[in-house]
């Protein structure tokens, strides 16, 4: 959940860092996301013990040595997001969609004496980014102006448009109505080349080597407003640089574009019988590199009220210059594992488990960032995902119905459970023809979460928005078995 927005510019390191880094960085690009695969969708996930198509590359690569024939494995997916947002106790809901490649995979079964050894290769879609918020309230205890204060000029909002004095001082302190809208956007990717091969009879082992690519995109529009007249400064010929005695409004955009590569491996195990299955996965840390470039626009209003100004009318618009950061992400190890069974040969039941200690987040190849790796890790706990699924065989037809559940808890340390990921899934999928399958699947999700639009030291929730998320995410699949 996000504690801080991205750009929070309350505690500085330096005018570079201007768009500083924090927990829900690191969580975004930890590689953390709702898997691959319309199958495994519909059946809420509950696929490390099943994992016998492409998408077991993802989940539990040790499967793919139950395959026997080539495959190739193409699919969709599309992300609808609503969000009930609560700023200063002012309701407002926004909502946005996204869609994207879910997944397009090869499986090639190779001849041996004995068992099975498989390779498969190809692209999985691991997180997507689409969010939204919209909020306004009035705000009678603090204003963003002050905390955008920076020592170096280029880089400060407020002084370039008059709202500041050349020490930081604004009389623009609170009493302000504050209303935004910010839009994420963005996935990220996973290029997978896994194999898999029997050990013994009934017991195969997988490795996957993954390559991450992707990008994240984040504006933020946001508005400062003299709703109530406080600042209403009667004076004759003020000068500019008293010009926020008579504030009307403030202005501020934010944008930033990361692009985002990295690298992971997956090792898998599983043991088969012809009505049960378990499995082993374990995910290595996923290293993420982060190029990000920024900027900022800001824009003052003032009222008239006094008369002339004693010089120029002050300026109004300022941009800063468009800057780079770079960094690393250094994700926890997950440990998995899975099982499945036949209870009827029609009625398949799946069950996983997954550990991540997320206080072994780090940040890398940025030392100013790495100093603060003790920290970002205090934020975080060790949290235990479960989910359940099954499949049904309908009988005397080509179609098969699925259904299950997952429960993502949050990795931050004293959240309540309502911060907790729950998604409840469905799904089915028809024979079109002997070798040809069409999946599809719908998960529905909801959590609640916050967030800060800036911080102010010794103000608690100086500027919190409380959320209500619920996500609804279709994904069909296709797939050729000759």
């Amino acid at each position: 959940m996000k504690r801080f927005i991205l750009f929070t510019f309350a505690i500085l390191l330096i005018h570079s860092f201007s768009f500083a880094q924090f927990s829900e960085d690191a969580v975004r690009y930890s590689g953390r996301g709702n898997g691959s695969g319309s199958r495994a969708l519909g059946m809420g996930n509950a696929y490390i013990g099943v994992s016998d198509d492409y998408s077991a590359s993802v989940w539990n690569p040790a499967g793919l040595a139950q395959m026997r024939r080539l495959e190739i494995m193409g699919g969709l997916s599309s992300v609808a997001l609503s969000n009930d947002a609560t700023f200063f106790s002012t309701k407002t809901n926004s909502s946005t969609t996204a869609s994207s490649l879910d997944n397009i995979g090869f499986v090639f079964p190779f001849p041996t004496v004995q068992g099975s050894l498989v390779f498969a290769f190809g692209y999985n879609r691991i997180a997507d980014y689409a969010s939204t918020v919209k909020f306004e309230g009035f705000n009678a205890q603090s204003s963003i102006i002050p905390t955008l204060y920076d020592s170096d000029a280029e880089f400060d909002v407020p002084y370039k448009t008059y709202l500041t004095n050349t020490a930081g001082y604004s009389a623009v302190q609170k009493n302000v109505n504050q209303r935004g809208e910010i839009k994420e956007g963005g996935n990220l990717g996973q290029w997978s080349f896994a194999g898999a091969v029997d050990i013994e009879e009934n017991i195969s082992v997988g490795v996957s080597l993954n390559i991450y690519s992707g990008m994240y995109d984040y504006k933020r529009n946001y508005v400062e407003e003299d709703t109530r007249n406080i600042y209403n400064n009667l004076a004759v010929n003020l000068p500019a640089d008293s010009a926020y005695l008579r504030f009307n409004k403030f202005y501020y955009d934010s944008f930033l574009n990361s692009e985002l590569t990295g690298s992971n491996i997956t090792l898998g195990m599983m043991y088969r019988t012809d009505f049960f299955r378990f499995g082993l996965m374990v995910k290595g840390p996923t290293l993420i590199q982060v190029q990000e470039t920024y900027s900022n626009d800001g824009e003052s209003v003032f009222d008239n009220n006094g008369g002339t100004w004693a010089t120029a009318n002050p300026a109004k618009k300022y941009s800063t210059p468009a800057s780079n950061n770079e960094y690393g992400v250094s994700s926890p190890w997950t440990f998995g594992a899975g099982g499945s069974l036949y209870i009827v040969p029609e009625l398949l039941i799946a069950l996983d488990v997954e550990y991540t200690d997320w206080t072994q987040i780090e940040w890398t190849d940025n030392p100013a960032l790495e100093k603060k790796n003790m920290q970002l890790q205090s934020v975080f706990r060790a949290a235990t995902s479960m989910r359940i699924g099954a499949e049904f065989d309908v009988p005397m037809t080509d179609v098969k119905v699925r259904a299950g559940y997952s429960l993502t808890p949050s990795p931050y340390k004293n959240d309540p459970s309502s911060f907790d990921q729950k998604m409840i899934t469905g799904g089915a999928g028809i024979f079109l023809q002997r070798n040809i399958v069409l999946d599809g699947a719908f998960a529905y999700g909801t959590y609640s979460s916050f967030r800060n639009q800036y911080s102010v030291p010794g103000l608690a929730n100086a500027s919190r928005t409380d959320e209500s998320i619920s996500t609804l995410l279709l994904n069909f699949t296709m797939s050729y078995r000759f």
